[in-house]
């Protein structure tokens, strides 16, 4: 489905008939164009739902914790997708743009999750820039880059970074506070072998429903979710919502189909 905001995505269309009031059709009109757009939209429920399942992850997630209302989520998802620049925590650009967590941030800087998860909350303190921003090939100035108008810059600095000697073994090394993650992982969530629970603690949060496709995963996150997927015996899994919190501890949700 092509998502527009026009008559035949309004939830006051009602079998061709206005059930609202706008500046297309009055309420009892029948509506005669459904290509046309009216300030009374409102989605009607399959919009709703290709829209929440098909936008960038960094607005579905915005969306989901609450940080951005349905009309911000929508009209934001509308400018991405022409190309305009939109609002974007640099993090949550760096795992788009990357496919790095902070997790993996944090084992490269050789800290605890905590510094990065406060960092990317708080915002970097002035004392670490240089540090993240060597770390991750970017200019400090990008580092405190808030919108995807830097997402071009971000993309030649990814070239930079995956160049580097070693990059991907040096993100899956096991600090203490890591191979604590991997162990609560593997005996008190998912009962899995320890070297699947040392890819999984790669992961610092997702929100991923059946409905979504899996590009915008990382590739850590994947493997979570098709082994939550495949391994779970108390249903079909159609949402999984997992988190780390400021002190490396997880959080998981898993809802099942009825």
């Amino acid at each position: 489905m092509e998502l527009k905001k026009q008559r035949s995505t309004c939830e006051f269309n009602f079998n061709g008939i206005c059930a609202g009031s706008g500046s297309t059709y009055q309420y009892g009109e029948e509506i005669t164009d459904e290509t046309k757009t009216c300030d009374g939209w409102s989605a009607d429920l399959d919009f709703f739902i290709e829209d929440t399942t098909c936008a960038p992850r960094f607005l579905r997630e915005q969306f989901n914790e609450c940080k951005i209302s349905y009309d911000e989520f929508t009209t934001q998802s509308e400018q991405f997708a022409e190309g305009k620049a939109i609002p974007i925590n640099i993090f949550d650009a760096i795992k788009y743009i990357y496919g790095i967590s902070m997790v993996d941030i944090a084992t490269l800087l050789n800290v605890s999750f905590g510094v990065v998860y406060r960092a990317k909350t708080k915002g970097v303190p002035q004392k670490r820039v240089k540090q993240f921003a060597e770390v991750l090939c970017i200019d400090t100035e990008l580092l405190k880059s808030n919108s995807t108008a830097d997402f071009s810059k971000l993309r030649e600095a990814r070239e930079v970074f995956f160049k580097q000697e070693q990059i991907e073994q040096r993100m899956k090394l096991m600090p203490d506070w890591k191979e604590e993650l991997a162990y609560s992982i593997s005996n008190d969530y998912l009962k899995c072998p320890i070297n699947l629970s040392k890819e999984f603690a790669r992961v610092d949060k997702f929100y991923w429903t059946s409905k979504m496709k899996m590009d915008d995963f990382t590739e850590s996150e994947k493997q979570l979710i098709n082994y939550i997927v495949s391994h779970n015996r108390q249903g079909k899994v159609c949402e999984i919502e997992y988190s780390l919190d400021i002190g490396g501890r997880a959080h998981m949700r898993v809802a099942y189909s009825k």
